[in-house]
């Protein structure tokens, strides 16, 4: 066994030292380098000492990627658990918060043993310990736990994805200065290099916060800035005008049942109303813009006082409905089936009818001319035989996962497992066309608010933006890290919202394809997305239960919405912006006060420069919650204010909730 000279171990005793104290510095953790000069019995450090010529900075990566070297087993066995042996033993104060910190250097300490050969020792340190993080990040270490070689590593997605990006968590100063001074006391150099390299630490002042933040690869918060500080034009524009002048068949209206939305703000930044090329408004399309202005004006206001009423829809026998959608004047009801099926349903008394067949229309329109008629009106030519209250259509191979109908109902659109984008006609109940491009299922579909385009997110970790008329995708959104599982078009159609599994959500300006806004906050998969009508702000929703409300001209988190008791599954603002609602998994549809919102638009530029404080305890509902309608065992999948503030909602009945 060699030995190790004690000049030699002095000098690099004080060359570790110093690694870690310049490590410090650079992070700006004052009081754990305080602490470390302070006990330091090999060099005399000087708490105002700056690094010369900045060498000192730039060779600490350099000299701490050095120390990796040879991954010994036994070192990584050892450290690792002696951290997790530390944890468990903290007081219950920051034990929660340090406890996050293990996932990443778990998953970096198993990669470095897959990467220096040593794949049997690092598929047994894998099975030891993949355990305690399986309840936050079961689909990722599934995914690492495939791996058995460096060559697998390179191919493997979320291998790639941790060595590209770096772990971003936020804790408390003290939680911070507790983890630094363990790891230099105990010389973990190891840890403290993938800490380094890899883990993008946001260090807050105050307690730590109850509420675990399982924090996700992403962008760092020092990159953020250069992202969202770009500009972004969230003003609204009416596509079609108003009419002022415009009476109820009944009479005028009195000043307290004729309103409108809220009129733009002078201030709002508002694109051009053609940036984006859209088609003229006109036909069937125009007809229903002019009804939905025409509805606002005699829509009930709602507030904390004034709650809307619910009218809920539960589907029966229909187990493998895996998709639900309103039409934008709510009276239709889409779904899709793991069955691969399309169905439409009329939610009034007017029935479904189809196109007349192509040599009955030619004969019947040959009957109009002879008569002097004319050309034959939409309903003259549909066929009163064919009339029902649902029609099926079929054409997908594969699990249906979203669906969605365009602002003239006269379209719908679905995505499915089997990776295409289907375009159907609500004239003739058929396929029109077959669109491709996603290289694996299809999560979800949206048009746009004046139609001509839809979006589609994937499992490719992409988001597409499409054109009815072309069968190839105009722009093509990539930059998540893993599946793209919802997207949302902006009101003025200049915007596309994704959400990800990732755990983050992003804006894209449509015209460019580039991203203008990332909201990280979320501690899990993020399922619906919602703006509100005037544009300025962003509603998430996601896996970890939680619903998050986002500025997009601060870029700032405005409130943490807290209450559901399972995965939140869709939102809806109410006409004028002033209530949320949700629906979840929980079988019930939630009420939100938004009057944070309208705080937010009166906000001071000082106010508005630091993010929502969620102090709130784990268990505890958030202030903002007004009310629930509960449903029996009934899961709400989709959620719409009508244009006079009545709520709708709708979900599958599920006899076992177990098997939910």
């Amino acid at each position: 066994m060699s030995s190790v000279a004690p000049e030699e171990d002095a000098e690099a005793t004080a060359r570790l030292e110093r690694i870690v104290f310049s490590f410090l510095k650079k992070k700006n953790f004052k009081e754990a380098a305080k602490a470390l000069a302070q006990q330091s019995k090999v060099l005399n450090f000087k708490d105002d000492e700056d690094d010369e010529d900045g060498a000192e900075e730039i060779a600490i990566t350099n000299q701490l990627a050095a120390i990796v070297g040879e991954a010994d087993p036994d070192d990584v066995e050892e450290s690792y658990s002696s951290l997790n042996k530390w944890i468990a033993n903290s007081l219950d104060q920051y034990k929660n918060e340090l406890n996050l910190v293990t996932y990443p250097i778990f998953v970096y300490l198993f990669l470095d043993l897959i990467y220096c050969g040593r794949s049997a020792e690092a598929r047994r340190f894998m099975e030891t310990h993949h355990h305690e993080h399986s309840e936050f990040h079961g689909n990722e270490l599934a995914k690492l736990m495939a791996i058995t070689s460096a060559e697998q590593a390179a191919q493997n997605e979320a291998a790639v994805s941790f060595r590209q990006n770096k772990y971003c968590l936020t804790l408390c100063t003290y939680s911070t200065l507790l983890l630094m001074s363990f790891l230099q006391d105990h010389k973990y150099t190891r840890i403290l290099r993938i800490i380094n390299q890899h883990m993008s630490l946001k260090v807050l002042a105050g307690n730590p916060s109850q509420r675990l933040d399982v924090g996700g690869l992403g962008i760092q918060e020092g990159n953020l800035g250069g992202i969202n500080k770009q500009e972004v034009s969230w003003g609204t524009v009416s596509f079609v005008d108003d009419d002022e002048d415009d009476e109820d068949a009944a009479g005028p209206a009195d000043d307290e049942t004729k309103r409108k939305r809220p009129k733009r703000r002078p201030d709002a930044p508002t694109a051009p109303q053609h940036r984006v090329p859209i088609p003229e408004i006109k036909g069937k399309l125009l007809e229903m813009k002019q009804e939905e202005l025409r509805e606002l004006k005699r829509r009930v206001e709602l507030s904390s006082s004034k709650l809307p009423s619910c009218c809920a829809y539960t589907m029966f026998n229909y187990k493998n409905v895996t998709a639900m959608a309103f039409s934008s004047d709510a009276k239709l009801l889409a779904t899709g089936a793991a069955d691969s099926s399309v169905r439409v349903w009329s939610l009034t008394d007017r029935k479904l009818v189809e196109l007349l067949p192509q040599h009955k229309l030619a004969e019947k329109a040959e009957r109009a001319k002879e008569s002097g008629q004319g050309q034959l009106s939409l309903e003259e030519a549909m066929d009163a035989s064919t009339a029902e209250s649902v029609k099926v259509m079929r054409g997908h191979s594969g699990p249906v996962y979203s669906v969605a109908f365009s602002p003239d109902n006269v379209l719908l659109i679905s995505g499915s497992e089997d990776k295409t984008v289907r375009l159907w006609s609500l004239v003739t109940f058929q396929n029109l066309v077959c669109y491709r491009g996603h290289n694996f299922p299809v999560w979800h579909v949206e048009f746009s608010p004046v139609g001509y385009y839809f979006a589609s997110a994937s499992h490719d970790r992409t988001a597409r933006l499409w054109s009815t008329p072309q069968t190839n995708s105009q722009r093509i959104f990539a930059g998540h890290l893993s599946d793209v599982d919802c997207v949302k078009f902006h009101p003025n159609a200049n915007y596309i919202a994704t959400g990800s599994t990732d755990k983050s959500c992003r804006l894209w300006d449509v015209l460019e394809g580039t991203c203008v806004r990332v909201f990280q906050g979320h501690r899990d998969t993020i399922h619906a997305l919602e703006f509100s009508h005037d544009g300025r702000f962003l509603a998430s929703a996601a896996d970890d239960w939680d619903i998050i409300l986002w500025d997009l001209k601060t870029s700032r988190k405005i409130r943490t919405l807290h209450g559901h008791q399972d995965v939140v599954y869709c939102l809806a603002f109410s006409q004028e912006d002033a209530i949320l609602a949700s629906g979840g998994a929980d079988n019930s549809v939630r009420i939100w006060d938004c009057q944070c919102l309208a705080d937010e638009r009166q906000a001071t530029t000082a106010q508005l420069q630091q993010d929502d404080v969620d102090d709130l305890e784990p268990g505890d509902e958030s202030p903002e919650l007004l009310t629930t309608y509960r449903t029996k065992d009934t899961p709400v999948l989709t959620v719409k204010f009508g244009y006079t503030n009545y709520l709708l909602a709708a979900g599958v009945f599920v006899k076992d909730p177990t098997t939910h």
